[in-house]
């Protein structure tokens, strides 16, 4: 099925067809280039590419992640890992990471599907075509609230990122010249923040 490219503006695009989570691992065999989550109520959300700019955070944030889970174990994941939530939706954080025992859960099975899992600490950063209020929501009422414990928000362009933490706590960091940790959710994983500007 032929789909035009969507101007940014017009971006995300939700589907008024409900698909359940097969139709949407079908969807996604099928169209492999497509970048969509699926909503809780079964509704497709499409997303466009990031541009370079943001894509080059993302992969900040996902490299320091990678290096910390090799020495300390867990693993790793990048924006094209969908995770099913409690709730039911099918969602893909810029960076995620699964600690040792979340994997010794999982079979190898379960590893190439979407993960049945809640990542123990997620991030997410805003592109042009994000919006910052849904960005938000999407932080405190699907990642927190369904288990994530801590959660990166980073808005590099207005030079913010906040922490959202299981405890619903929000701290906001401004500007983005210092190094945050994981905390005790990932002790000893630092950031730079200046690696962002």
């Amino acid at each position: 099925m032929y789909m035009p490219p969507l101007p940014d503006a017009l971006l995300p695009v939700y589907s008024s067809k409900r698909l359940t989570e097969e139709e949407f691992a079908a969807l996604c065999r099928e169209r492999p280039d497509l970048l969509a989550e699926l909503e809780v109520d079964g509704r497709l959300k499409i997303m466009s590419p990031v541009g370079g700019l943001t894509g080059n955070r993302e992969n900040e944030f996902n490299a320091d992640l990678t290096l910390y889970a090799r020495a300390q174990g867990g693993k790793a994941f990048s924006a094209s890992t969908g995770f099913r939530l409690p709730d039911g939706s099918i969602r893909s954080p810029d960076a995620a990471y699964l600690s040792d025992a979340q994997l010794s859960q999982l079979s190898p099975e379960q590893l190439e599907k979407f993960i049945p899992a809640v990542p123990v600490f997620i991030i997410e950063v805003l592109s042009v075509s994000d919006g910052l209020r849904e960005a938000e929501t999407k932080m405190r009422d699907t990642w927190i609230a369904n288990g994530v414990r801590l959660a990166w928000l980073a808005d590099v362009d207005n030079q913010r990122l906040w922490i959202y933490r299981a405890d619903h706590s929000v701290e906001l960091v401004s500007p983005l010249d210092r190094t945050i940790t994981g905390e005790d959710v990932l002790p000893g994983f630092t950031f730079d923040l200046n690696l962002l500007t």
